[in-house]
């Protein structure tokens, strides 16, 4: 199925119960055929952030009916990724009876359940929950309450899911109270978080997972703030690398910092970079790496360094950075110096995020071209509906997204295949680095 096709296919119908309400539910049959995995189906993913600032999963959907979505994930190996980190998804309770749901289970895999969506009795939801269970998989509800007709199912499942706008301030406080008091070791994911100030409140009321916008959003932006020398002295190199400088005047600016020179040394004898000597100078070091994998390797640090108390939102910052970069440089067939400033585009447009320093600010310290500064800036510019359209991806707003990628004569049936990659990219670069 092609993407335009899937697009306009209509929602799967939901199989009607197959016992009368207050029965008992009718046995499972045998495990049916899944869905062939589909490709061609863009797989779209939320951060999943817990109380840490860590980026502990994701949930992930696709906009086809439910057997395809499934069969689209499987394609898209989220069995693999939730071998090591969580992995949300909602199904329905269908698919819990007729087995759907069984090429997706691992360790980690979140089967997410919407309780009063599904408009059955306590008794049949509590057999769905110990269905999924049993294949070793943890279970999520919504739409649940403090009556005691749900009692059994919260004590039953591992998190449940609150939408901070679905409820006032006032009532999500005593839901989430009450639900951490009775509950203690039921956990509590927040979705609908859009400001860091909201991601606190949450916290304070136990909130241990939140899913929401507010990642990738500024916290507090100080127009004075200066920016540590570590990072200046990476913003300065870049602007030699930009300006072709001469090596000696590279290597006189990484001298002057010591944790600098450590990581440029670290880079040009990491296993990867086929040397069979170790690198002892920065001379060579310069030299092993070359211009641009020395240009990526500081833009890349600079989510690392200051090692100050925001560590765990900033290696946060840098997955969503890496995987938004990687699909900017390999979504279309421009020239490859165009797609080496898109990867740019895509690290530093979380810079003013990243620093709590307004981007104007940032821009003016560094040498970028036109184009680059434009789309930072937020002027329209060569790069913007790239940027755009990578925005909408990652807001689920996939039919916009793709109207922009046909207007860039971007493959539009190839991009499935492109986001999985940069997604895939994007963590195991993180793992060869110590981050995960």
């Amino acid at each position: 199925m092609g993407l335009l096709s899937f697009l306009k296919s209509k929602p799967e119908p939901e199989a009607k119960p197959a016992s009368a309400p207050g029965a008992a539910p009718a046995p499972a049959p045998a495990q049916t055929a899944a869905a062939a995995p589909d490709a061609n189906a863009i797989v779209t993913r939320s951060e999943i952030v817990d109380e840490r600032h860590r980026l502990c999963g994701y949930r992930f959907s696709a906009p086809l009916p439910e057997a395809e979505m499934i069969g689209a994930l499987v394609a898209a190996h989220l069995p693999d990724f939730a071998q090591r980190r969580l992995a949300l998804v909602q199904i329905t309770m269908d698919a819990v009876v007729f087995n759907r749901h069984l090429p997706l289970a691992a360790p980690n895999t979140v089967f997410l359940l919407d309780r009063k969506a599904a408009n059955l009795p306590a008794d049949q939801i509590a057999g769905r929950i110990a269905a999924l269970r049993e294949t070793g998989s943890k279970v999520a509800l919504r739409g649940v309450s403090l009556d005691a007709e749900d009692a059994p199912l919260l004590a039953a499942a591992d998190i449940v899911l609150l939408h901070l706008q679905e409820h006032t301030l006032a009532e999500f406080q005593t839901l989430s109270k009450q639900l951490r008091l009775r509950y203690p070791e039921l956990k509590l994911l927040v979705d609908g978080v859009e400001s860091w100030d909201e991601q606190r409140m949450c916290a304070s009321w136990g909130a241990n997972y939140l899913m929401g916008h507010f990642l990738t959003t500024s916290d507090k932006v100080d127009p004075d703030a200066k920016i540590d020398q570590s990072r200046m002295t990476s913003i300065e190199l870049l602007n030699l690398l930009r300006t072709d400088a001469e090596l000696p005047a590279m290597i006189e600016v990484a001298k002057r910092d010591p944790g600098m020179t450590y990581q440029v040394l670290q880079w040009a004898n990491a296993p990867g970079s086929g040397q069979t000597t170790k690198v002892t100078s920065l001379q060579q070091a310069f030299m092993v790496l070359g211009r641009n994998q020395l240009y990526r390797g500081l833009t890349v640090s600079m989510f690392r360094l200051g090692g100050g108390a925001n560590k765990e939102r900033d290696e946060s910052l840098l997955e969503v950075a890496l995987t938004r970069a990687r699909f900017l440089e390999t979504c279309s067939k421009l020239p490859q110096a165009k797609r080496d400033e898109l990867f740019l585009v895509g690290l530093l447009s979380l810079f003013d995020v990243l620093l709590g320093v307004p981007m104007a600010n940032l821009v003016s310290k560094m040498r970028l071209s036109d184009d680059i500064r434009d789309v930072l800036l937020g002027t329209e510019g060569a790069y913007s509906p790239y940027l755009t359209m990578v925005l909408l991806l990652e807001r689920n707003k996939v039919e916009r997204a793709l109207e922009i990628a046909e207007t860039l004569e971007i493959d539009v049936d190839g991009l499935p295949l492109v986001g999985q990659a940069a997604f895939q990219w994007a963590q195991e670069s993180m793992q060869q680095t110590g981050a995960d």
